[in-house]
This record gives structure tokens, C-alpha cells and sequence, in this order.
């Protein structure tokens, strides 16, 4: 029995990134969401809540400016807007209502920059 189950498991990935898009500091929601249930060994059915962290992060940042459409270059330097992880995790719980606890979003937010780092966004 327990031999069956065996080889009866397939051991494949619940997603896959594209090794190809390291250092190309192109922001994929969809990469990003599979890159941290990876790192997270989390299960497929995890996908859907952490883009919902993830897309917290972005209207958050939105709303408190740390992030444009029309991104200005010469404004960026004038900006001393700093990412509050803690605040960031509040508005998620709060406002955009995600259904993960404190801690959980903590830990995406902070793989997330491990994805920022494979991408090229931001370094150690």
C-alpha cells in the first residue's frame, strides 16, 4: 500500500518561473506570485491568496504614492516615501480584507524581495 502511494504521487511543480527573466527588472505579477509559493513550498491552492497580498502591495502602494503610472524620473529622487511593511500588512488585513493572517503576509512581502533581487529590481 504504502508503495503504491509511492509512486503514485507526481512530484511536480504548482507552477513554474521562467529562469530566462532573471535580471530583466520586468515586474510580473503572475512570476512573482509563483516564485514565492515556491520559495514558500506552499500548494496550488495558496496561488490565489498570495496575488491577493501581492495586489494589496500594489494598491497600497498606489495609495500612499509610493508608486506612479507616470513614473517621473527627476520626481523619484524628491521622494522620502518609505515602505512601512507593517502598515502595508494592516491595509491587506484591513482594508483590502486578504484572507491570510499577519504573520503569513510578512513572510510573502519578504520573499517577495528575493524575487525582486531575481529580477534585478533591487539588490542584497
Amino acid at each position: 500500500m504504502t508503495l503504491l502511494s509511492f509512486f503514485g504521487c507526481k512530484n511536480e511543480p504548482i507552477c513554474t518561473v521562467n529562469e530566462n527573466n532573471a535580471g530583466k527588472e520586468i515586474y510580473d505579477l503572475d512570476e512573482a506570485t509563483c516564485f514565492i509559493a515556491l520559495k514558500l513550498n506552499k500548494k496550488k491552492s495558496d496561488l490565489n491568496l498570495i496575488r491577493d497580498a501581492l495586489l494589496a502591495e500594489m494598491n497600497y502602494m498606489e495609495k500612499t504614492g509610493l508608486t506612479s503610472d507616470n513614473p517621473n524620473p527627476e520626481s523619484e529622487s524628491e521622494t522620502n516615501a518609505e515602505l512601512d511593511i507593517n502598515q502595508m500588512v494592516e491595509y491587506a488585513l484591513n482594508e483590502e480584507k486578504v484572507d491570510l493572517n499577519k504573520d503569513e503576509l510578512i513572510k510573502i512581502y519578504d520573499t517577495e524581495i528575493e524575487y525582486l533581487m531575481f529580477i534585478g529590481v533591487v539588490e542584497e
